[in-house]
Protein backbone atom coordinates (compact mmCIF):
# COMPACT_ATOMS: atom_id res chain seq x y z
CA UNK A 1 0.00 0.00 0.00
CA UNK A 2 1.23 3.49 -0.86
CA UNK A 3 0.44 6.26 1.61
CA UNK A 4 0.68 10.00 0.98
CA UNK A 5 1.76 12.09 3.96
CA UNK A 6 1.84 15.87 4.36
CA UNK A 7 4.03 17.45 7.04
CA UNK A 8 3.82 21.07 8.18
CA UNK A 9 6.81 22.59 9.99
CA UNK A 10 7.35 25.70 12.07
CA UNK A 11 10.15 27.97 10.83
CA UNK A 12 13.47 28.21 12.70
CA UNK A 13 13.19 30.00 16.03
CA UNK A 14 15.58 32.76 14.86
CA UNK A 15 14.45 33.02 11.23
CA UNK A 16 15.38 36.33 9.63
CA UNK A 17 12.99 37.67 6.95
CA UNK A 18 15.78 37.75 4.38
CA UNK A 19 16.52 34.06 5.00
CA UNK A 20 12.92 32.91 4.49
CA UNK A 21 13.60 31.69 0.90
CA UNK A 22 16.13 29.18 2.28
CA UNK A 23 13.42 27.43 4.30
CA UNK A 24 10.23 28.18 2.36
CA UNK A 25 10.02 24.89 0.47
CA UNK A 26 10.66 22.89 3.64
CA UNK A 27 7.85 24.36 5.72
CA UNK A 28 5.37 22.01 4.08
CA UNK A 29 6.24 18.74 2.39
CA UNK A 30 4.13 15.98 0.85
CA UNK A 31 5.71 12.60 0.22
CA UNK A 32 4.65 9.02 -0.50
CA UNK A 33 5.79 5.88 1.27
CA UNK A 34 5.36 2.12 1.00
CA UNK A 35 4.14 0.04 3.94
CA UNK A 36 5.77 -3.24 5.06
CA UNK A 37 4.76 -6.50 3.43
CA UNK A 38 5.25 -10.13 4.43
CA UNK A 39 6.73 -12.52 1.88
CA UNK A 40 6.77 -16.32 2.11
CA UNK A 41 9.82 -18.10 0.70
CA UNK A 42 11.85 -14.96 0.04
CA UNK A 43 15.39 -14.92 -1.31
CA UNK A 44 17.97 -12.29 -0.39
CA UNK A 45 20.40 -11.91 -3.29
CA UNK A 46 23.29 -9.66 -2.26
CA UNK A 47 21.33 -6.57 -1.20
CA UNK A 48 17.86 -7.01 -2.63
CA UNK A 49 14.88 -9.30 -2.11
CA UNK A 50 13.44 -11.70 -4.69
CA UNK A 51 10.19 -13.67 -4.49
CA UNK A 52 10.56 -16.82 -6.64
CA UNK A 53 6.82 -17.54 -6.27
CA UNK A 54 5.95 -14.19 -7.86
CA UNK A 55 9.16 -14.06 -9.93
CA UNK A 56 9.60 -10.48 -8.72
CA UNK A 57 12.43 -8.38 -7.31
CA UNK A 58 11.38 -5.95 -4.56
CA UNK A 59 14.21 -3.47 -5.14
CA UNK A 60 11.91 -0.49 -4.45
CA UNK A 61 11.97 -1.72 -0.83
CA UNK A 62 15.73 -2.33 -0.66
CA UNK A 63 17.12 0.64 -2.62
CA UNK A 64 16.61 4.36 -2.93
CA UNK A 65 15.25 3.80 -6.42
CA UNK A 66 13.97 0.69 -8.12
CA UNK A 67 16.88 -1.13 -9.76
CA UNK A 68 16.98 -1.24 -13.59
CA UNK A 69 17.41 -4.46 -15.54
CA UNK A 70 21.23 -4.59 -15.75
CA UNK A 71 21.92 -4.50 -11.96
CA UNK A 72 19.16 -7.08 -11.49
CA UNK A 73 20.79 -9.32 -14.10
CA UNK A 74 24.16 -9.03 -12.31
CA UNK A 75 22.59 -10.15 -9.03
CA UNK A 76 20.99 -13.13 -10.74
CA UNK A 77 24.33 -14.09 -12.27
CA UNK A 78 26.21 -13.80 -8.99
CA UNK A 79 23.72 -15.88 -7.03
CA UNK A 80 24.64 -18.97 -9.07
CA UNK A 81 28.16 -19.14 -7.57
CA UNK A 82 27.16 -18.54 -3.95
CA UNK A 83 26.17 -20.96 -1.22
CA UNK A 84 22.78 -20.74 0.50
CA UNK A 85 21.89 -19.93 4.09
CA UNK A 86 18.41 -20.60 5.48
CA UNK A 87 16.72 -18.30 8.01
CA UNK A 88 13.22 -19.22 9.22
CA UNK A 89 11.97 -15.74 10.13
CA UNK A 90 13.48 -12.32 9.53
CA UNK A 91 13.01 -8.58 9.02
CA UNK A 92 14.72 -6.51 6.30
CA UNK A 93 15.38 -2.82 7.13
CA UNK A 94 18.25 -1.80 4.82
CA UNK A 95 19.06 0.14 1.68
CA UNK A 96 22.39 1.29 0.21
CA UNK A 97 22.64 4.29 2.61
CA UNK A 98 22.21 2.27 5.79
CA UNK A 99 25.89 1.98 6.94
CA UNK A 100 25.84 5.71 7.80
CA UNK A 101 25.08 6.92 11.35
CA UNK A 102 22.41 9.40 10.29
CA UNK A 103 20.63 6.99 7.96
CA UNK A 104 20.87 4.10 10.42
CA UNK A 105 19.20 6.13 13.17
CA UNK A 106 16.82 8.14 10.99
CA UNK A 107 15.84 5.55 8.35
CA UNK A 108 16.63 2.01 9.53
CA UNK A 109 15.36 2.21 13.10
CA UNK A 110 11.91 3.54 12.10
CA UNK A 111 11.71 0.61 9.67
CA UNK A 112 12.70 -1.69 12.51
CA UNK A 113 9.83 -0.45 14.71
CA UNK A 114 7.35 -1.22 11.93
CA UNK A 115 8.88 -4.65 11.37
CA UNK A 116 8.75 -5.52 15.06
CA UNK A 117 5.13 -4.36 15.21
CA UNK A 118 4.33 -7.08 12.69
CA UNK A 119 6.64 -9.76 14.05
CA UNK A 120 8.18 -8.99 17.46
CA UNK A 121 9.86 -12.40 17.68
CA UNK A 122 11.66 -12.13 14.31
CA UNK A 123 15.37 -11.39 13.90
CA UNK A 124 16.82 -8.53 11.87
CA UNK A 125 18.79 -9.78 8.86
CA UNK A 126 22.06 -7.95 8.15
CA UNK A 127 25.13 -8.51 5.96
CA UNK A 128 28.06 -9.71 8.04
CA UNK A 129 30.09 -6.50 7.55
CA UNK A 130 27.56 -4.69 9.75
CA UNK A 131 29.22 -6.51 12.67
CA UNK A 132 32.11 -4.07 12.17
CA UNK A 133 29.96 -0.93 12.41
CA UNK A 134 29.98 -0.01 16.11
CA UNK A 135 26.85 2.15 16.13
CA UNK A 136 24.85 -0.68 14.52
CA UNK A 137 25.96 -3.32 17.00
CA UNK A 138 25.68 -0.99 19.99
CA UNK A 139 22.22 0.36 19.15
CA UNK A 140 20.77 -3.10 18.47
CA UNK A 141 22.25 -4.31 21.74
CA UNK A 142 20.59 -1.43 23.62
CA UNK A 143 17.16 -2.33 22.26
CA UNK A 144 17.83 -6.08 22.63
CA UNK A 145 17.01 -7.09 19.07
CA UNK A 146 18.15 -10.45 17.72
CA UNK A 147 20.29 -10.36 14.56
CA UNK A 148 20.98 -12.92 11.83
CA UNK A 149 24.08 -12.12 9.79
CA UNK A 150 24.89 -13.50 6.35
CA UNK A 151 28.17 -13.51 4.42
CA UNK A 152 28.80 -11.82 1.07
CA UNK A 153 29.44 -15.35 -0.28
CA UNK A 154 25.91 -16.44 0.66
CA UNK A 155 22.42 -16.12 -0.73
CA UNK A 156 19.70 -16.32 1.90
CA UNK A 157 16.40 -18.18 1.86
CA UNK A 158 13.88 -16.83 4.37
CA UNK A 159 10.72 -18.83 5.07
CA UNK A 160 8.86 -15.72 6.26
CA UNK A 161 10.30 -12.25 5.62
CA UNK A 162 8.87 -8.95 6.82
CA UNK A 163 10.10 -6.54 4.15
CA UNK A 164 10.02 -2.92 5.25
CA UNK A 165 10.39 0.22 3.15
CA UNK A 166 11.61 3.70 3.99
CA UNK A 167 9.02 5.30 6.24
CA UNK A 168 9.59 8.71 4.60
CA UNK A 169 11.34 9.99 1.51
CA UNK A 170 14.72 11.60 2.21
CA UNK A 171 15.14 14.13 3.80
CA UNK A 172 11.73 13.81 5.44
CA UNK A 173 10.65 11.96 8.56
CA UNK A 174 7.68 9.88 9.61
CA UNK A 175 6.72 11.77 12.77
CA UNK A 176 5.33 8.95 14.97
CA UNK A 177 8.12 6.52 14.09
CA UNK A 178 10.83 9.17 14.52
CA UNK A 179 9.55 9.85 18.02
CA UNK A 180 9.59 6.12 18.76
CA UNK A 181 13.34 6.10 18.19
CA UNK A 182 13.64 8.73 20.91
CA UNK A 183 11.20 6.87 23.16
CA UNK A 184 13.02 3.55 22.74
CA UNK A 185 16.60 4.78 23.12
CA UNK A 186 16.72 8.13 24.95
CA UNK A 187 17.53 8.29 28.65
CA UNK A 188 15.92 10.57 31.22
CA UNK A 189 18.26 12.49 33.49
CA UNK A 190 17.34 12.83 37.16
CA UNK A 191 18.26 16.54 36.91
CA UNK A 192 17.07 19.24 34.57
CA UNK A 193 19.32 19.34 31.47
CA UNK A 194 22.22 21.70 32.12
CA UNK A 195 24.99 20.95 29.65
CA UNK A 196 25.70 23.01 26.55
CA UNK A 197 27.44 20.83 23.96
CA UNK A 198 29.31 21.76 20.80
CA UNK A 199 30.17 18.77 18.61
CA UNK A 200 33.43 19.58 16.86
CA UNK A 201 34.37 18.24 13.42
CA UNK A 202 38.06 19.06 13.96
CA UNK A 203 39.06 15.46 13.24
CA UNK A 204 36.53 14.83 10.45
CA UNK A 205 37.72 14.39 6.83
CA UNK A 206 35.28 17.04 5.52
CA UNK A 207 32.88 19.81 6.60
CA UNK A 208 35.40 21.32 9.00
CA UNK A 209 35.68 24.94 10.13
CA UNK A 210 38.79 26.81 8.95
CA UNK A 211 38.53 28.97 12.09
CA UNK A 212 37.66 26.10 14.44
CA UNK A 213 39.96 27.35 17.21
CA UNK A 214 38.22 30.75 17.30
CA UNK A 215 34.81 29.04 17.26
CA UNK A 216 35.74 26.88 20.22
CA UNK A 217 37.11 29.83 22.20
CA UNK A 218 33.83 31.71 21.71
CA UNK A 219 31.74 28.70 22.67
CA UNK A 220 33.78 27.94 25.77
CA UNK A 221 33.27 31.54 26.90
CA UNK A 222 29.53 30.91 26.57
CA UNK A 223 29.75 27.84 28.78
CA UNK A 224 29.89 25.14 26.10
CA UNK A 225 31.78 21.86 26.32
CA UNK A 226 33.69 20.74 23.21
CA UNK A 227 32.88 17.13 22.32
CA UNK A 228 34.21 14.78 19.63
CA UNK A 229 31.42 12.32 18.88
CA UNK A 230 33.70 9.80 17.19
CA UNK A 231 35.39 9.19 20.56
CA UNK A 232 32.14 8.17 22.28
CA UNK A 233 30.07 5.00 22.17
CA UNK A 234 26.39 5.20 21.26
CA UNK A 235 25.43 4.76 24.91
CA UNK A 236 27.81 7.54 25.97
CA UNK A 237 26.32 9.85 23.34
CA UNK A 238 22.79 9.04 24.49
CA UNK A 239 23.74 9.67 28.12
CA UNK A 240 25.39 12.98 27.20
CA UNK A 241 22.34 14.13 25.23
CA UNK A 242 20.03 13.33 28.16
CA UNK A 243 21.89 16.00 30.16
CA UNK A 244 22.04 18.58 27.33
CA UNK A 245 19.97 21.74 27.05
CA UNK A 246 21.69 23.14 23.91
CA UNK A 247 23.31 21.12 21.11
CA UNK A 248 25.39 22.98 18.52
CA UNK A 249 27.46 21.87 15.56
CA UNK A 250 28.28 22.10 11.88
CA UNK A 251 26.10 20.18 9.47
CA UNK A 252 27.18 16.58 10.11
CA UNK A 253 26.08 13.14 11.30
CA UNK A 254 26.72 13.92 14.98
CA UNK A 255 23.71 16.28 14.97
CA UNK A 256 21.67 13.08 14.56
CA UNK A 257 22.11 12.81 18.33
CA UNK A 258 19.28 15.32 18.73
CA UNK A 259 17.17 12.13 18.76
CA UNK A 260 18.24 11.74 22.38
CA UNK A 261 17.80 15.32 23.60
CA UNK A 262 15.14 16.25 26.15
CA UNK A 263 12.05 17.81 24.59
CA UNK A 264 12.98 21.22 26.03
CA UNK A 265 16.42 21.31 24.40
CA UNK A 266 17.53 23.64 21.59
CA UNK A 267 19.53 22.80 18.47
CA UNK A 268 21.92 25.15 16.64
CA UNK A 269 23.14 24.17 13.16
CA UNK A 270 26.00 26.07 11.54
CA UNK A 271 24.83 26.02 7.93
CA UNK A 272 26.24 26.81 4.52
CA UNK A 273 25.03 30.18 3.21
CA UNK A 274 22.56 30.11 0.29
CA UNK A 275 21.86 26.39 0.75
CA UNK A 276 18.11 25.74 0.55
CA UNK A 277 18.50 22.03 -0.21
CA UNK A 278 20.33 20.53 2.77
CA UNK A 279 17.50 20.52 5.30
CA UNK A 280 17.68 17.14 7.04
CA UNK A 281 18.57 18.50 10.49
CA UNK A 282 16.03 21.32 10.36
CA UNK A 283 13.40 18.72 9.45
CA UNK A 284 14.61 16.27 12.11
CA UNK A 285 14.42 18.96 14.81
CA UNK A 286 10.90 19.75 13.64
CA UNK A 287 9.90 16.06 13.76
CA UNK A 288 11.16 15.88 17.35
CA UNK A 289 9.47 19.20 18.33
CA UNK A 290 12.84 20.76 19.21
CA UNK A 291 13.56 24.49 18.90
CA UNK A 292 15.89 24.90 15.89
CA UNK A 293 18.33 27.80 15.40
CA UNK A 294 20.85 28.41 12.62
CA UNK A 295 23.67 30.62 11.45
CA UNK A 296 24.80 31.06 7.83
CA UNK A 297 28.49 30.64 7.06
CA UNK A 298 30.72 30.90 4.01
CA UNK A 299 31.49 27.52 2.50
CA UNK A 300 34.35 26.90 0.11
CA UNK A 301 31.73 25.63 -2.33
CA UNK A 302 27.95 25.42 -2.63
CA UNK A 303 28.04 21.67 -1.96
CA UNK A 304 27.36 21.51 1.78
CA UNK A 305 28.13 17.78 1.94
CA UNK A 306 31.73 18.23 0.75
CA UNK A 307 32.78 21.76 1.65
CA UNK A 308 34.70 23.26 4.56
CA UNK A 309 33.49 26.48 6.19
CA UNK A 310 34.56 29.78 7.65
CA UNK A 311 32.22 30.35 10.58
CA UNK A 312 30.69 33.81 10.97
CA UNK A 313 31.76 34.51 14.56
CA UNK A 314 29.65 37.64 14.92
CA UNK A 315 26.49 35.84 13.82
CA UNK A 316 27.35 32.91 16.09
CA UNK A 317 27.82 35.22 19.07
CA UNK A 318 24.47 36.94 18.49
CA UNK A 319 22.62 33.66 17.98
CA UNK A 320 24.10 32.17 21.14
CA UNK A 321 22.88 35.19 23.06
CA UNK A 322 19.38 34.57 21.69
CA UNK A 323 19.49 30.90 22.66
CA UNK A 324 20.93 31.44 26.13
CA UNK A 325 18.82 34.47 27.07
Amino acid sequence: MIEEITVNRNPPANLKPEDYPLFRQSLQTTFRRLHPITIKNAWILQDTVFSPGEFRFYSEFTHQKKLPLLPIAKRIGLCAVKSWKKIPKGIWILDEWSPNYFHWMADCLPRLWEGLDRAPEFSVILPEFFKNIPFVVQSLSLIKVRVEYFKTSENVKVDTLVLTARTASYPNFNLPLTKRTRANLALHSTKSPWRKIYISRKFAPKRRAHNEDEVEVLLVKKGFEIVYAEKLTVHQQIRLMSETSVLAGLHGAALTNMFFLPKTAKVLELRNQNDHLTQCFFKLASALDLAYYYTLNRGDSENTILTDFTIDLEALDKTLDQILF
